[in-house]
């Protein structure tokens, strides 16, 4: 007996539901299937990366060797701080010619050379710098060393004179008229000892004075003494430069000439001499030296390169290498591993890069 089928109510014939089930059933076994692939793939790309060897990534490879580096031109000062050692002189004691009593005491100011030191029984002796140390009487028609330096000490202090001449000559005779003349001594034209007192600079300043009013002075004896005074300033351990350069210390300026590390201007070491706080320094203190500035009078447009692209360097000459040309230079500063150099026969502004390291293989500075 056949068994009837049921229709639905659009007429489709109803089962009892095996055709659904076999559906779902390749359904899944298509997402095994699957499941299974990505696994087979997941194991194999694991034991690649297990097994196989590291290869380095790129970025990680070996750099590429630089052979030249960028260069510019900047405004050089040279300014850096540096410490001077001033060289002082010994004491020197003074040592008079007249014999007699003080009159007038004109040594409260110093003394100056061409200027009276003080009077002898009303007669002038006048204080002079001379070269050699006046040691005898002087007339026309002498002739010696001494002369030599009364005559460029006249001069100096622009008085009639034989200037550079051994000789006492008529003009030295002039000179020395008016130098008594201005003093206020007769003179004719001779230099009696007795009239003169010898100093060792234009201008010095004394202690221990004997020459007081009042006070009795012989030939021959010490009537004052002159400090030690400040001949020069130097920088310790200082090297020098081929430019002038401004040196400044306690507020006093003064230029530092090429080819040197010290300054010995009397003027200058005048001044700093003279500051408070220099005459507030102890022996041991002005021995270690006092903090100064140093710059270049005229600041320089100075190429700036690697130190490494110097080669051939001697003293504060060498040469760099840019686009194969060998260019002389002469070395004005460093900073920061850098160094500054002016270029000898280039424009500096045209040189953009200097071959280094193995760019430097088989140059030399000629």
């Amino acid at each position: 007996m056949k068994k009837r089928r049921n229709r639905g109510k659009n007429g489709k014939t109803v089962g009892n539901g095996s055709i659904s089930k076999t559906r779902n059933s390749g359904r899944i076994s298509v997402i095994w299937l699957l499941l299974a692939v990505v696994v087979a793939v997941s194991l194999t790309v694991g034991a690649c990366a297990l097994w196989l060897p590291d290869r380095a990534p790129a970025l990680l490879g070996s750099a590429k060797e630089i052979t030249s580096a960028p260069a510019g031109v900047q405004e050089y000062t040279g300014a850096t701080q540096v410490t001077m050692i001033p060289t002082v002189s010994q004491t020197r004691e003074l040592v008079g010619n007249a014999s007699g009593t003080v009159t007038e005491d004109m040594s409260s100011q110093g003394l100056t050379s061409g200027k009276t030191a003080m009077k002898v029984n009303g007669v002038s002796v006048v204080a002079l710098a001379t070269a050699t140390p006046m040691y005898r009487d002087l007339a026309t028609g002498d002739k010696g060393d001494d002369v030599l330096a009364l005559n460029n000490e006249l001069a100096r202090l622009g008085l009639p004179a034989s200037a550079k001449s051994t000789t006492y000559t008529w003009n030295t005779s002039q000179g020395v008229k008016q130098l008594m003349s201005a003093a206020g001594n007769t003179s004719d034209g001779s230099l009696p000892l007795t009239d003169v007192l010898w100093i060792p600079a234009a201008s010095v300043r004394v202690n221990e004075w004997a020459g007081t009013v009042g006070a009795t002075v012989a030939g021959g004896s010490v009537v004052g003494k002159v400090p030690g005074s400040v001949t020069k300033f130097s920088i310790q351990n200082g090297q020098p430069s081929e430019l002038d350069r401004t040196v400044t210390l306690i507020g006093q300026t003064a230029t530092l000439k090429a080819g040197t590390t010290e300054v010995d201007d009397a003027e200058f070491c005048a001044r700093v001499a003279a500051t408070q706080e220099f005459q507030s320094l102890t022996s041991d203190m002005l021995a270690t030296g006092l903090e100064a500035s140093v710059q270049l009078v005229n600041p320089v447009q100075a190429l700036r390169v690697p130190a490494a692209s110097v080669i051939g360097v001697n003293g504060s000459k060498g040469c760099i290498v840019s686009g194969g040309r060998t260019i002389k230079v002469s070395i004005v500063g460093s900073e920061l591993g850098a160094s500054l150099v002016e270029p000898q026969g280039a424009d500096a502004a045209a040189i953009t890069s200097v071959e280094i390291g193995s760019g430097l293989t088989g140059e030399s500075c000629r």
